[in-house]
């Protein structure tokens, strides 16, 4: 134990000595500002660490007193450059009355500001220039602090390359994904959702995983859907889902969205000759699509060799699919056979009007041949008819005087046997 006493006691002798003789060391080995006014600035800290590029930033600077003599009236003066500005009303001016000797570490002055970054900042370390100076003028300074800015990342979905399904037909459905920020995104993952079940994926589920994709740059995504055929028509919401890793909190960050998908719309038809009288060629017109069509019109428009006696359109009404109409037209054919053009115009589920050109080939013998001549036809018609009756009663007249005659003679017959008896 006396060893241990006298070993202790003999090191606090070397100790004060050396303490004594060099009073400018002191526990945080400041040098000796025991006649001056020595301002220190520093960053003490800054919310959020790092910056994002286009969001604000507060930072919180650290003034002290390192010297013997105390500062009054301390101006402190931001100089922000680029990528760093004031945010509106922030002044860049801020006064500490009074800074006493020697008032450093816990007992430092603490003042702040709300600085904006610019969106368009790339990562990196950024100097902040701090100019300060006091009432008298005798001190003037200028400083830096380093401000780290991380560019900030985002993700859009910015469209989808189609807004409407048929019912029943498998169809291609393309997501476009962009990176709109300022940070390469990483792993990440897209869905999207119908909860009605009207929409779904057809060959794949409906989730599709990206390694990365660098700034600027965009990822499209191909689906292949269909929609019920028993669907209502109507607008269908998908929800659409993207996750990511957040580059700087290292979290998965979350975008959720939704995108409208008209399910109906147009639908198809199918046309062929019905049949043929005097008067009327006929068409039957059948709805063979997956949607129900409004205020069907068929018409014949003009063409070269056809003609149309009357009116050239037939409006017809409704048709649900799988329903059929007829449509007769007074049509006078061409000398040879070309194929008639009709068109189909109708209202879709979606309230757009479509028109449908399509083509009939039609035989001569399909129609009339009779009508050919145009406005004559009757005349001749006629004439052929009090032919065919004249005909008629010519023989009629000669079988009755064939009749008459053998009656005749077999009378006369009769009468000679009789009057030789």
């Amino acid at each position: 134990m006396k060893k241990i006493s006298i070993i202790c006691i003999l090191f606090c002798l070397i100790i004060i000595p050396i303490s004594s003789a060099n009073p400018n060391i002191s526990g945080n080995n400041y040098p000796d500002l025991s006649d001056t006014k020595g301002i220190s600035v520093s960053l003490v800290n800054q919310d959020p660490d790092p910056a994002i590029a286009g969001d604000t930033i507060e930072i919180y600077l650290g003034i002290e007193n390192l010297g013997g003599e105390t500062v009054n009236n301390l101006i402190v003066e931001l100089e922000p450059e680029y990528p760093f500005t004031l945010v509106d009303g922030e002044p860049a001016q801020q006064k500490i009355s009074t800074i006493k000797e020697y008032q450093k570490q816990d007992y430092m002055k603490i003042i702040t500001y709300m600085l904006k970054v610019d969106s368009d900042a790339s990562a990196g370390s950024y100097e902040l220039n701090v100019i300060y100076h006091d009432e008298s003028g005798s001190l003037t300074k200028e400083t830096s602090v380093t401000i780290d800015v991380k560019s900030k990342e985002m993700a859009q979905i910015i469209r989808i390359d189609r807004t409407d399904l048929v019912p029943g037909e498998q169809s291609s459905l393309k997501f476009t994904i962009n990176n709109v920020g300022r940070a390469p995104l990483k792993d990440l993952t897209f869905n999207w959702v119908n909860e009605d079940k009207i929409i779904l994926p057809v060959g794949s589920d409906n989730t599709k995983y990206m390694r990365y994709v660098d700034i600027g740059e965009s990822v499209e995504l191909e689906y292949q859907v269909i929609a019920d055929p028993n669907a209502d028509p109507g607008l269908y919401e998908l929800k659409l889902y993207l996750r990511y890793d957040n580059p700087i909190t290292f979290e998965e960050k979350v975008i959720s969205t939704i995108a409208g998908v008209y399910v109906g719309g147009k639908t198809d038809f199918d046309i062929s000759f019905s049949e043929s009288t005097l008067d009327e060629t006929s068409f039957s017109v059948a709805n063979i699509g997956s949607n129900p069509a409004y205020s069907i019109s068929i018409i014949i428009p003009e063409q070269d060799g056809w003609s149309v006696k009357g009116s050239r359109t037939r409006i017809v009404g409704n048709l649900d699919m799988g329903d059929y109409t007829t449509a007769g037209f007074n049509l006078i054919p061409p000398n040879d056979e070309v194929p008639l053009k009709i068109q189909i115009a109708y209202t879709d589920t979606s309230g757009k009007r479509d028109i449908i050109d399509t083509e009939v080939f039609l035989d001569s013998a399909d129609i009339n041949m009779d009508r050919q001549s145009g406005d004559t036809s009757s005349g001749l018609q006629g004439s052929e008819t009090i032919s065919r009756l004249t005909n008629v009663g010519i023989i009629f007249l000669l079988l009755a005087a064939v009749g008459t005659g053998y009656w005749y003679y077999n009378k006369r017959k009769k009468g000679k046997k009789n009057s030789k008896g």
